[in-house]
């Protein structure tokens, strides 16, 4: 893991916290009253971006520990996540905060990796090893009490500033945004991902992740209805004006591609590996294990089989097996 703390100025009391998870860029945003006396903190990195990014970036912003008011973790991801035992340590008076749907594995890393990470392993085979773990388990902090739980309509206040909590789930059940109505400015971390996640030179670094199709669908379509000024990712860069519509266009085609590939690929029958490899060879390459793309091909599977496009078939054999089914 290599770490390049930075903290760039976005808008007036605004900051974006840089960091790096191998070749990729982790962004955490530091939000401030005019006078300074509040702080609000959108997402904690890996437990060592919070040590080597974060803190010290408010230390040489000038703003005490003592100020920062919310602490919110935006979705269950190590990198986003993982830092923050570290916070609630070192500013034990701000309130921690997350999607409710999202508390458990939020407030005990242990979960996440059971949960998010691992549900596939056991149905599918689909997973990471424990190479993977360990290191996971060395960036993911400590647990953690969740102070306040938001589902998507709550207001945060940091001085003279409004920030309004909205509902995005897709790739997490209770993924949040924080949206700022005064700037125009949508905090939208991990919620969107185009048809990749960059590395830092902007080449595909890692495929999309979402889970859940039909709500990621709603994000994209939420998104577009509030027509944000800028928008500010976990992990992409800054979009603005027409950029922000190309960005939720291209995202709403991905989907579109992955049902095809899926579609094609299941005239006969597939397991989830082999669908994740078709989609690999049709939309790739990321610079990702193919077994990344379990998250995204396991929901558009879900949704297929729901409409009755698709079928398990035997089920209680493993890896599951589905094909399309027949009129």
């Amino acid at each position: 893991m290599v770490i390049a703390p930075a903290a760039v100025e976005i808008d007036a009391g605004s900051w974006r916290i840089e960091a790096r998870l191998g070749e990729r860029n982790v962004f955490e945003y530091l939000l401030a009253s005019q006078d300074g006396s509040e702080l609000l903190l959108i997402d904690t990195g890996t437990a060592r971006m919070a040590c080597d990014a974060i803190l010290p970036a408010i230390s040489r912003l000038g703003f005490a520990l003592s100020s920062l008011k919310f602490v919110v973790v935006t979705h269950p991801d190590l990198d986003h996540q993982g830092g923050l035992a570290v916070l609630r340590d070192a500013a034990p008076d701000a309130a921690t905060a997350c999607g409710f749907l999202d508390r458990a594995m939020v407030r005990q890393p242990e979960q996440l990796l059971h949960d998010r990470y691992q549900q596939y392993m056991h149905e599918h085979g689909l997973g990471f090893d424990d190479v993977d773990l360990a290191w996971m388990r060395a960036g993911y902090g400590g647990p953690v009490e969740i102070d306040l739980t938001l589902v998507g309509g709550e207001r945060l206040r940091v001085g003279d500033r409004v920030f309004e909590a909205l509902p995005a789930a897709g790739h997490s059940a209770g993924h949040l945004m924080l949206f700022e109505p005064a700037s125009g400015m949508l905090f939208c971390s991990d919620a969107i991902h185009s048809s990749m996640c960059p590395s830092v030179d902007g080449v595909p670094a890692l495929c999309p992740t979402y889970e859940d199709v039909e709500a990621y669908l709603d994000t994209i379509a939420r998104v577009e209805s509030l027509a944000p000024a800028e928008l500010h990712s976990g992990h992409w860069p800054v979009a603005s004006g027409g950029d922000v519509g190309e960005f939720l266009r291209s995202s709403r085609e991905f989907v579109a591609r992955v049902d095809e590939v899926l579609v094609a690929s299941l005239s006969r029958p597939a397991s989830l590996g082999e669908l994740c490899a078709a989609v690999e060879r049709s939309l790739g390459p990321w610079d990702s294990p193919t077994h990344m793309l379990m998250f995204i091909v396991h929901g558009h599977i879900r949704r297929l089989i729901r409409a009755r496009a698709v079928e398990l078939l035997e089920p209680g054999v493993r890896p599951a097996r589905y094909v399309a089914r027949t009129a």
